[in-house]
């Protein structure tokens, strides 16, 4: 019995040290996979104040200058003459609703911005850009934008017309056209065989009005429409229409890239019939008075302007239709209108 006794003793002694051994083990094992919750509260407070330091020491960096705002390909094609290093160039869309942004931010990101003529009226009238002393348009000259013929050289074995652009059943594809009444009324005019110089006649009629809707019509279900000239660029890019619509400094842009790798596409311009439209600096009102004075002075001395028209884009016989600023001043809001009005009616 005593012997059993301490046998027995002896295997509780073991089995309580075996116990206590992986007791230790566990305890072991769980302070390597977790941190004590002092350890970690330590740490959580050590990082929170050396973040707490960075940020202290970090000093929030100073706003860009306002830059000057030219129309979207402008940079990649290289289109502005006269630009220097010192001039930050902003790319923007020449939609309306981004120039009434722009001009009353809280911060002025523009020191100047290119703008068309009817936009420049309108903007003067509205007070939302700087007026110019002996000058009553509140523009200084700013070169030119060119409208053209863009058709994909892949695609087709030479350069298409207007008259080319309405016949699909000669030349199957879609067709490219700005999403707006200005200049693709035009267009539509000098697809129907109407004489560039008469365009303007027409279209201060009924009739001439009534006949470039409808033409707009039978071209309707082959159109993709763009509304800016980066959307003009990816319809290029992506071979989305056979033709389109394009600014010049758009199509250039698209070549640029063709020549560097990143896009695939071969369209060209048209040069024989192009649409093209003058352009001026403006100041924005929210601009401040110290970076509008020095602006002016930039424009005095020297003629910076875009030039989106190369040399070799011009045909030697070609015609240029100058855009009507204030044809488009008197009646831009009407034809805008029913222009709008014809695109979300149902196709006919």
């Amino acid at each position: 019995m005593p012997a059993h006794a301490t046998t027995s003793s002896s295997s509780q002694s073991a089995s309580a040290s075996v116990e206590r051994f992986f007791s230790h083990i566990g305890q072991s094992v769980t302070s390597v996979f977790s941190t004590p919750e002092a350890s970690a509260h330590a740490h959580k407070h050590s990082r929170t104040h050396s973040v707490a330091k960075h940020r202290k020491n970090t000093k929030s960096a100073a706003p860009p200058a306002p830059g000057w705002g030219v129309p979207e390909g402008t940079v990649a094609a290289n289109a502005l003459a006269g630009a220097d290093s010192t001039i930050r160039l902003i790319e923007w869309d020449g939609q309306k609703t981004t120039l009434d942004v722009g001009v009353h931010a809280a911060r002025a990101d523009w020191a100047a911005v290119l703008l068309n003529g009817s936009q420049l009226s309108e903007a003067c009238q509205k007070n939302w850009v700087r007026p110019i002393e002996n000058n009553t348009s509140c523009g200084v000259p700013g070169g030119q934008s060119t409208l053209a013929l863009a058709w994909d050289r892949s695609r087709l074995p030479s350069a298409p017309g207007w008259k080319d652009f309405w016949d699909v059943a000669r030349h199957p594809g879609r067709r490219g056209l700005r999403l707006s009444a200005r200049t693709t009324l035009e267009i539509a005019l000098l697809a129907d065989g109407i004489d560039p110089r008469d365009i303007y006649t027409a279209l201060s009629t009924h009739a001439g009005v009534d006949r470039a809707f409808h033409k707009l019509d039978l071209l309707r279900p082959y159109i993709v429409w763009w509304k800016t000239p980066d959307d003009a660029a990816r319809i290029m890019e992506q071979s989305s229409a056979l033709m389109t619509s394009a600014p010049m400094a758009e199509i250039s842009s698209v070549s640029t890239k063709v020549k560097a790798g990143p896009a695939s596409s071969l369209f060209v311009a048209q040069p024989d019939v192009v649409l093209r439209t003058p352009l001026y600096w403006a100041i924005p009102a929210n601009t401040p008075n110290e970076v509008a004075t020095k602006t002016l002075e930039h424009l005095n001395k020297t003629s910076l302007h875009l030039d989106d028209t190369p040399d070799s884009a011009v045909a030697p016989n070609g015609i240029i239709l100058p855009v009507n600023e204030a044809f488009w001043t008197k009646y831009g809001d009407q034809l805008e209108q029913r222009f709008q009005d014809w695109y979300g009616s149902k196709q006919p």
